[in-house]
């Protein structure tokens, strides 16, 4: 079994403090205000069974007495109630337990009574130190993880979680014992379902926009550095419009996105364009010795305040008739960000919309290039699964790479012909067709308030053509500009 340092805990006391409804919120069946923007994840959900009595832990939501959305391990098997997401903060070193149900972090209450101490509640509004825990995992069969785990509190560093008599769980074990293994099992569901077939479809125009926002990024100009869900809004809502033209988008990649504002997004979009909408989102993971624990996005709020914003990833916003999105995780360093993309299905229109954002280069995960290289291809092979599907593949979002024309290498953006393989099957957003120079108007790291180099891209399917391809005219509060593309497309 593998043991993950906690070197940290020396500063663990420093972060956010417990964060639970107050008293005066209401009854033990309301849940987070933030459940519904979680529920547009494609995370991975989690069952955890204790192996001690071979029963799923659940959220008891309607427990009678003062112990509401406490942790009981005595379901005998996982639906809603018994499915949880992981989140880390610390690159993994650290696990937090997040209620699929409630939107709610599991929290060891050190405060309570001594028959209580440390007992685990789903009522935590923040990933602090109460919400997190040190894991260590084995790996089982399945895709399922063998696992302890002891609080990393304050001054309660020690404290395994464990399972009592009537099935509770609390941190209160000074050691691993029977009574302190879990089983952590993937729960399978939509995103491992097929889409529905697509249908057969007219021919017509697709207006896409992608932008990769640096909600996470305290390089960009948001305040305090990091995006709150009303700043964000605003600057989305201002450049739904090409500024040079063509319609408002149907489909929209962002990049750089934090798990809770996409249900605010999404509510934007509709009171904004008349139309109905769904935003998805799929988170960027961590890795260390054990399952993919999705990273949180820096907490800060509508005006830089110090607010949960969710997981940190990609999404996708496509009209409210999509009823299937699903998460593929691309090849990625192990000891780094696990990079994605996200697709979803519209087929009313025959065509499956994903958003991707590769590794970055030089001076930061790849290298050398040849990370995104895999990553390229993975993306092309994603694409061409969904063609021999009948789907038409509408792709794009930050590939962290400059165009094959002229080649570059990792020093200037590259390697460029990395993406060859992608350019070789679609046609992106700059081209006027397919033996058209792989090349494009810049669209991030800007210089003097220019772009300078191509990093953001569209592609179509080769049969399609784009009649409009721009660039916004201004970054905005990210450091990346917005693309957008009017793509025409053969009937099915």
């Amino acid at each position: 079994m593998r043991r993950i340092l906690c070197l940290f805990l020396a500063f663990c006391g420093l972060m956010a403090v417990l964060s639970v409804p107050s008293a005066a919120a209401g009854k033990a069946t309301e849940v987070s205000a933030d459940a519904e923007a979680v529920a547009k994840s494609a995370g991975q959900k989690w069952a955890l069974k204790s192996l001690s009595n071979g029963k799923y832990v659940s959220v008891e939501m309607e427990d009678s007495g003062k112990y509401e959305w406490r942790l009981r391990a005595r379901a005998d098997s996982a639906g809603a109630g018994e499915r949880f997401t992981l989140h880390t903060n610390h690159a993994a070193r650290t696990m937090g337990l997040r209620s699929a149900s409630t939107g709610f972090f599991a929290t060891a209450e050190f405060s309570d009574a001594d028959d209580r101490k440390g007992m685990l509640r789903a009522r935590g509004g923040t990933l602090g130190s109460w919400q997190q825990f040190q894991p260590d995992f084995t790996k089982l069969s399945d895709g399922a993880y063998q696992v302890t785990f002891k609080s990393v509190a304050t001054g309660h560093e020690r404290e395994y979680v464990d399972v009592g008599d009537d099935g509770t769980l609390a941190a209160r074990s000074s050691a691993p014992g029977q009574r302190a293994q879990f089983a952590l099992v993937p729960v399978r569901g939509t995103a491992n379902d097929s889409p529905p077939a697509p249908r057969s479809a007219p021919a017509g125009a697709l207006n896409v926009m992608t932008w990769n926002v640096c909600a996470n990024n305290t390089n960009c100009h948001w305040t305090n550095r990091l995006a709150g869900y009303k700043e964000l809004n605003s600057q989305i809502k201002g450049r739904l419009k090409d500024p040079q033209g063509g319609g408002l988008p149907d489909v929209v990649l962002f990049q750089e996105f934090c798990e809770k504002h996409a249900k605010r997004v999404e509510e934007m979009l509709e009171e904004s364009t008349g139309r109905g909408w769904n935003v998805r989102f799929a988170p960027i993971h961590r890795r260390e010795g054990g399952p993919l624990i999705q990273t949180q996005c820096k907490m800060a709020g509508p005006e830089g305040g110090k607010l949960d914003r969710g997981a940190y990833g990609v999404a996708l916003a496509v009209p409210d008739d999509n009823v299937w999105y699903q998460r593929f995780d691309f090849t990625s360093p192990s000891d780094k960000e696990q990079r994605t993309a996200l697709c979803a299905a519209l087929p009313s229109r025959a065509v499956m919309a994903c958003t991707g954002h590769l590794s970055a280069g030089k001076g930061y995960d790849d290298e050398d290039g040849s990370v995104r290289r895999t990553q390229a291809v993975e993306l092309r092979k994603l694409a061409d699964g969904w063609a021999a599907r009948g789907y038409r593949p509408v792709f794009g979002g930050d590939m962290n790479l400059v165009p094959p024309y002229p080649e570059a290498d990792v020093d200037k953006g590259g390697p460029s012909d990395a993406l060859n393989p992608v350019y070789d099957r679609y046609l992106e957003c700059d081209q006027k067709s397919p033996d058209a120079p792989r090349t494009g108007a810049p669209t991030a790291n800007g210089s003097g308030g220019v772009p300078t180099r191509k990093l953001d891209y569209l592609f179509g399917p080769n049969s399609a053509s784009f009649s409009r391809c721009s660039v916004s005219a201004t970054s905005g509060l990210s450091d990346h500009w917005t693309l957008y593309g009017t793509l025409s497309l053969p009937a099915t």
